[in-house]
């Protein structure tokens, strides 16, 4: 793949997969979890989507990027989780603290390949939806270089004309 953002989710989509096995479903954020209906996803699930990318020049058409990778984690209603819920229940419908943690400590401080920097977490939060799906919010900062448009040096052949004839 050549773009960056291409490579960016391939990596980040391994990195969870070889990490984090309880995630079930990893996908580009496409509005899945937007739906009226029961969202076309296994759960749990992340979906990765880049939002508020800046450039800047460095010269030669080089550019820095810096930007906010979403990871949106979909968990399925499970049950309550009041203080008179069983505690067999309610370790169930809080484990996804725990699934969240696990990703969390799997994404923060890794580079998703040689040419980024490492991925920070920014921000976290948790969707209001007034159906029963939980849905979370990890935000990470990530920067990188972008050298795709800069002019490679331009060689011109020489053209030798040589004259065997020599004139007195």
């Amino acid at each position: 793949m050549n773009s960056p953002f291409a490579n960016i989710f391939l990596a980040i989509q391994q990195q969870i997969q070889t990490n984090v096995a309880t995630i079930k479903y990893i996908d580009q954020d496409l509005g899945q979890l937007k739906t009226g209906t029961r969202p076309p996803v296994a759960w749990p699930c992340v979906l990765i989507d880049f939002e508020d990318f800046n450039f800047e020049n460095l010269g030669e058409n080089v550019q820095t990027a810096k930007g906010t990778v979403v990871l949106r984690l979909g968990f399925a209603p499970y049950s309550n989780s009041s203080q008179v819920t069983p505690s067999t229940y309610l370790q169930q419908a809080i484990g996804y603290y725990d699934i969240e943690w696990a990703l969390h400590k799997t994404i923060q401080g890794w580079a998703p390949g040689d040419d980024f920097g490492s991925m920070i977490r920014t921000s976290t939060s948790t969707q209001k939806r007034t159906d029963n799906y939980r849905v979370r919010e990890l935000r990470y900062s990530i920067a990188f270089e972008d050298y795709s448009t800069k002019p490679g040096q331009q060689y011109t052949s020489a053209t030798i004309v040589v004259e065997d004839e020599i004139k007195l």
